[in-house]
């Protein structure tokens, strides 16, 4: 996990979070033209829901701040309710990467 702590998470940009009904998503376009059926079904953005912290951190991944960065902003923000932090965090951030909505780079480039 200490390797990920100075990455720098950079969002997807065809992603958009937007909040719903008080709710927040990720709003992810299909545009593949796999995604034909899909987007007949279930209009043309995939969504995944996120909570508060989910949210807040999604905006933290603006390509300026490390993981290490953001953690010490969600603790500012949110105290012991993101514990255990950072393996909440990255495990949150590899996920996000898993789906191609974030990518790590370093400052010195891509990972």
């Amino acid at each position: 996990m200490e390797e990920y702590l100075n990455l720098v998470p950079v969002r997807n940009e065809k992603v958009e979070l937007k909040k719903i009904d008080g709710k927040y998503y990720l709003l992810i376009p299909m545009d593949s033209k796999l995604d034909f059926l899909a987007r007949k079904l279930h209009g043309e953005y995939r969504r995944i829901e996120l909570d508060e912290v989910g949210a807040y951190t999604w905006e933290l991944c603006d390509g300026r701040r490390t993981v290490n960065e953001i953690g010490k902003a969600l603790k500012a923000r949110f105290g012991n309710e993101v514990e255990p932090l950072y393996e909440r965090l990255v495990t949150f951030l590899v996920e996000l990467g898993k789906r191609y909505l974030v990518e790590f780079k370093r400052m010195d480039g891509i990972v």
